[in-house]
């Protein structure tokens, strides 16, 4: 059965810090630095950690996280940040040690995907992760019968889908942590 996360009762955290807001800060330090680069922007992002396949394919596989925290459009991590904050409330559900592993594995996860059936060389951002909490939210919703709650995800489900279909997106990384988001909430329910 679920029990409610409570303020202070994790051993790493403070009640005032959160991992969403860590993520927060951490991606606009190494945005501000991508940005500060000139024209050469993706050289920078390498430097950072983004997904570089040649790189990983040597053994840098920690790139399948660092991606995350790697936007060079400010675009991107102005929408990827929007999404985040607005889940931040699963913390308070998850705590932040299981809001930390569904959000970080699920980029893993999407980079794991992207990996396996994707040619691209480069890409950025912590939308596998962002994917994994939506399709992990979906998942509780169903869970709890929260009829309401679905019709309010089931849009931004749709809209982030279409999103799928633009050039230059990396659709993998999105299925990937979708999939990885609901698997590692499916076991939290199943702990909790």
């Amino acid at each position: 059965m679920y029990r409610p996360y409570t303020a202070g009762s994790s051993p790493i955290l403070s009640e005032g810090l959160s991992v969403w807001l860590i993520v927060l800060i951490l991606c606009g330090i190494v945005f501000f630095y991508i940005a500060s680069g000139g024209s050469d922007k993706t050289a920078r992002a390498v430097r950072c950690g983004c997904y570089d396949r040649e790189r990983i394919r040597q053994g840098q596989w920690w790139r399948m996280l660092t991606v995350g925290f790697t936007h060079i459009q400010p675009w991107h991590i102005a929408m990827n940040l929007l999404a985040l904050y607005n889940l931040r409330a699963l913390e308070n559900f998850f705590g932040h040690a299981w809001f930390a592993g569904i959000l970080l594995g699920s980029v893993v996860g999407g980079s794991l995907l992207e990996y396996a059936i994707s040619r691209v060389r480069y890409s950025v951002g912590l939308s596998g992760g962002l994917y994994g909490l939506m399709f992990g939210y979906f998942l509780i919703l169903i869970s709890y019968h929260s009829v309401s709650g679905l019709r309010s995800i089931a849009m931004t489900l749709v809209l982030n889908l279409f999103i799928n279909f633009m050039p230059g997106i990396a659709w993998q990384a999105h299925v990937g942590g979708a999939v990885t988001g609901m698997i590692l909430t499916e076991v939290f329910l199943l702990l909790h």
